[in-house]
């Protein structure tokens, strides 16, 4: 689709430039045109400007590259701010052999000043295999950044191995849902452990082979169900893509995780975990139409201990709330948070702002703990997506019971 001179209209009146004159429409998800805005503390100094471009568009192999200027790092430092250390970039590759293959690549320096690009890359690749319904990825990874809760950020220099896992499995009529994994991996990364260092020592990283498996056991419960309203322009699609439908739930929870280490080390954890979620309301009036929440409790049984920080498991009781509240018309806000309650510190907690229509939603993220923050836009029934990244150009990897969440 080409236009000229296109803008974007929110709401039949204000407007923005649409910054691109032709779209393509087709089955690959894509970010929208605009650019995005970030913030990332500890990687890029702050606030951020970002911008995907489609180098290989229209095909089936999908490369896009995403310029970055790093707004609030070239304000502090100073001086020119178009010197290159002010500026990075982040690219992906997805290259489909075949229906069942899938290559993936991603690359992000957080600097061009290549003269320091050992601390400023980081890249991976996978290779996924389809086996019946399960999945072998066979993957590399240089200098991952992972949060693990109350150990923070974490990074892992250099990994490589394999994982097997499979999609979520309902088992029968139960109502369980079933998942797991197994995978080897080759580790280089943090340890505090003073017997595994050497003396003279550079820095605190070992390298251990490391074997994991795990299992995930779910169920949910609907309590209760309202009704939606009419699917009308004025009711119930008036703030939302879809009719609002009051509910009530209860969600059980159990996984279990085992990970030994080639110096003989061993980690297990029993993860369970009970939940009540809901939203009242149908976000049809202009005031407190809406009110979604969510309170999960999670309690963790361990035996042994990691050598490494980024898998290591140091939070036994944790409780998981979030509320999300309309204020007037279409903005709403909200946050989720994460409470250690043995320790009684706080892990995280994201503030969310959000102005929504039917048609698009405009979210503001910011959290303070992790020093990260976002700007995205998503646009209803059309293949542009503001991505499921909750830090829109972080690149940070949650780490849940000592397991590292899947990329998509």
């Amino acid at each position: 689709m080409v236009a000229t001179r296109p803008r974007v209209v929110f709401d039949r009146g204000f407007s923005l430039p649409l910054l691109r004159n032709r779209v393509i429409l087709d089955r690959n998800q894509r970010q929208p045109a605009l650019v995005n805005f970030g913030f990332d503390s500890t990687d890029r100094g702050g606030i951020f400007v970002e911008r995907e471009i489609e180098v290989l568009p229209g095909g089936a192999t999908q490369f896009t590259i995403t310029p970055q200027f790093l707004v609030q790092k070239a304000i502090t430092n100073g001086g020119n701010p178009f010197t290159l250390d002010n500026f990075g970039l982040k690219s992906k590759l997805n290259i489909p052999l075949s229906n069942r293959t899938l290559v993936r690549g991603t690359a992000v320096l957080t600097s061009l000043d290549l003269g320091e690009v050992e601390d400023n890359l980081r890249a991976s690749l996978r290779a996924q295999q389809l086996v019946g319904t399960h999945t072998l990825s066979l993957e590399a990874s240089y200098r991952d950044r992972l949060f693990n809760n109350s150990l923070g950020f974490q990074d892992i220099q250099s990994s490589i191995g394999a994982l097997f896992f499979s999609p979520n499995i309902a088992l029968g009529d139960t109502g369980i849902n079933l998942s797991y994994q197994a995978g080897y991996q080759y580790v280089n990364a943090d340890t505090d452990r003073a017997d595994l260092l050497e003396p003279g020592r550079r820095n605190n990283r070992i390298s251990l082979g490391r074997f994991q498996g795990s299992a995930a056991l779910n169920r949910g419960f609907l309590l209760w169900q309202g009704k939606a309203a009419p699917a009308t322009p004025t009711e119930g699609l008036r703030y939302s893509a879809t009719p609002v439908t009051p509910y009530l739930s209860l969600g059980l929870g159990l996984t279990g995780v085992g990970s030994a280490y080639s110096n003989g080390d061993f980690q297990r954890n029993l993860n369970a975990s009970i939940g009540i979620s809901g939203q009242v309301g149908n976000f049809t009036k202009p005031f407190l139409d809406y009110t979604a929440f969510n309170v999960t409790y999670t309690q963790v049984l361990r035996d042994g201990l990691s050598p490494f920080l980024f898998d290591r498991v140091a939070d036994d009781r944790i409780l998981y709330a979030g509320i999300t509240q309309q204020i007037y018309g279409p903005f709403r806000f909200g946050f989720q948070t994460a409470y250690n309650v043995q320790t009684g510190r706080e892990i995280s907690t994201d503030y969310v702002l959000e102005y929504s229509r039917r048609s698009y939603n405009v979210a503001l993220r910011y959290n303070p703990v992790l020093e990260l923050g976002s700007i995205s836009l998503r646009i209803s029934d059309f293949n542009w997506s503001g991505g499921s990244e909750p830090f829109t150009g972080s690149g940070v990897i949650p780490v849940e019971g000592g397991i590292q969440r899947l990329p998509e």
